[in-house]
């Protein structure tokens, strides 16, 4: 009688298996066939595409400004360097200072850096700036040479 319930229980364990089986079947070519006909609905939905273009930099009103003539000779001239911070700069302006001084005669350098340290560096706004170059026009000089190196 056992083996019979043994049987039995096999037999009933395999029809469950069986069940199950299909049922995965089924669902799997549900999913095969719901993927195969998204592309068939998405072109029944198609409609042509609006864009509308925005000019994300805004409007910039320029406006004329007198730029100051170039000296003929730097002789006898006082000429600032200005340091923005950024890597290497103050070695540039420190090599162009000394190429200065041995080839121009009577020039008298400005170190921006050392004169104003507070002024090293790149504002970050328009009020910054121009308080920076008020304090470095105080030391009065006739020119202005900066260094933008990184």
């Amino acid at each position: 009688m056992a083996r019979e319930d043994f049987k039995k229980k096999i037999e009933e364990g395999g029809t469950k298996m069986k069940n199950r089986f299909s049922t995965k079947r089924f669902f799997s070519w549900m999913l095969i066939i719901g993927l195969l006909s998204i592309p068939f609905l998405a072109s029944a939905r198609e409609t042509a595409q609006q864009w509308e273009l925005i000019n994300p930099e805004g409007m910039v009103k320029i406006e004329p400004m007198k730029v100051n003539a170039h000296p003929s000779s730097l002789e006898g001239k006082t000429v600032m360097l200005r340091w923005n911070g950024k890597h290497n700069g103050d070695n540039f302006l420190n090599r162009l200072g000394e190429l200065l001084a041995k080839e121009v005669k009577g020039i008298k350098l400005i170190k921006s850096w050392e004169v104003a340290p507070e002024t090293v560096g790149t504002s970050s706004t328009q009020e910054t700036s121009q308080a920076w170059t008020k304090k470095l026009s105080t030391f009065k000089p006739d020119l202005v040479i900066a260094s933008q190196c990184d």
